[in-house]
């Protein structure tokens, strides 16, 4: 037979001071792990949207990002030449969008517009929402008539002066009002983050004679490497990525970060190791007696050391929902929408952490591992014990 579970849990608290310092000790570790995983998962997901196949981005030769590229016309005029790639059923033209980047800086809604960000304003054509099929209008698009741009979802719900019917200034002076006309959707992509409008309005209002750079669509089953050597040929002699690895590259400063923030996760998580198996010490010493006589009665040493266990997986599973109680707690104090900027444009890029059941699964899996990690050496030092010796002691 084994212990009954509610013998181990009021066991927890016989010691209230070490297993309160355990638990919120296993509280800290959760919370900021449960933070860390939901920023990773929101920033993965986000990435893993721009990953479309038939999609290369094309810029200047030597250029890191749209930002710092600039595409004379004749030399996009050459991406006509390339060959297995989409074309207009009608026409018969290569499906390529020219588009213009350049940044705004507004304030961020989650602290009162005390910090700014930079935001990516696009300069687009109508034949764009073809090349690039996840964006969705939600409403009517700007109009190529007047001042108007459209927001990604991601950017009004994180910077000031985004919604509908507002007027944001743009241009090389920032002298030019227009107006926010409707919302978009990007599945959550980074070009959620951003601000299109009118390719030529644009250009105009920041006195831009180039393109930033050109997305081209592939035809079904075309070789995406084949295309890229086509259009850094001597023929063309511009530099294409596909979009996956366009925006892996932007997202490297991203990564050290979380990098970071996962070993200090990995050191915390060891210090919580360190207290529970403090605690667990400490449990063993003090009911050295007790366990005896659970050997006496028929208990066996792996009962015990599998009871010491379940005693230290339950510490740390209170201090793990705890944990996760904390970080939704801190999430929707200071706002779920974060955003991070790329490693060359340094322009943001907005994403919502979310606290989903997967979250939380895998933060209450870490703290069980914690836990069995932190018994093992003081629950196999109470399985071995001398019975007659433990009897004997004060």
């Amino acid at each position: 037979m084994a212990l009954p579970l509610t013998y181990h849990w009021r066991n927890l608290f016989v010691r209230k001071t070490t297993t309160v310092l355990t638990v919120l000790v296993i509280t800290s570790v959760v919370s900021v792990f449960a933070y860390m995983l939901g920023f990773s998962e929101s920033l993965q997901h986000s990435l893993s949207v721009a990953r479309d196949p038939h999609k290369l981005i094309v810029l200047k030769s030597g250029a890191t990002a749209e930002s710092n590229s600039a595409i004379p016309v004749d030399e996009y005029n050459k991406l006509s030449q390339v060959t297995n790639v989409a074309r207009d059923e009608a026409t018969g033209q290569v499906l390529v969008s020219p588009e213009m980047m350049v940044q705004v800086s507004l304030p961020r809604l989650r602290d009162g517009g005390r910090t700014n960000a930079n935001v990516a304003v696009r300069g687009v054509t109508l034949d764009a929402f073809r090349i690039h099929p996840n964006i969705r209008p939600l409403g009517r698009i700007f109009s190529t008539a007047e001042r108007e741009v459209i927001v990604g979802l991601a950017a009004a719900q994180q910077f000031a002066g985004l919604q509908i019917g507002d007027t944001i200034n743009l241009g090389y002076g920032a002298d030019r009002a227009y107006k926010v006309v409707g919302h978009f959707s990007a599945d959550g992509g980074p070009m959620e983050s951003e601000i299109w409008g009118y390719l030529p309005s644009l250009m105009n209002s920041y006195n831009r004679t180039m393109y930033s750079s050109a997305n081209l669509r592939l035809a079904d089953g075309s070789d995406a490497r084949q295309i890229i050597g086509q259009i850094e040929g001597p023929a063309i002699q511009l530099a294409a990525q596909t979009e996956e690895e366009y925006w892996e590259s932007q997202s490297r400063l991203m990564k050290v970060y979380l990098f970071v923030a996962y070993l200090l996760v990995a050191i915390m998580s060891l210090a919580a190791v360190f207290a529970i198996a403090n605690t667990m010490f400490s449990v063993v010493a003090g009911r050295s007696r007790e366990l005896a006589m659970l050997r006496t009665i028929g208990f066996s040493s792996a009962q015990i050391l599998l009871g010491l266990v379940i005693e230290a997986v339950m510490l740390a599973l209170v201090g793990g929902m705890l944990g996760c109680v904390a970080c939704w707690a801190w999430l929707q104090a200071v706002g779920n929408t974060k955003d991070m900027f790329g490693a060359t444009t340094f322009t943001t890029m907005a994403f919502k952490i979310q606290m989903t059941p997967l979250l939380i699964a895998k933060a209450l899996g870490l703290v069980v591992v914690v836990g069995v990690i932190g018994a093992l050496v003081p629950a196999l030092r109470a399985a071995r014990m001398q019975v007659v010796t433990a009897l004997r002691e004060p």
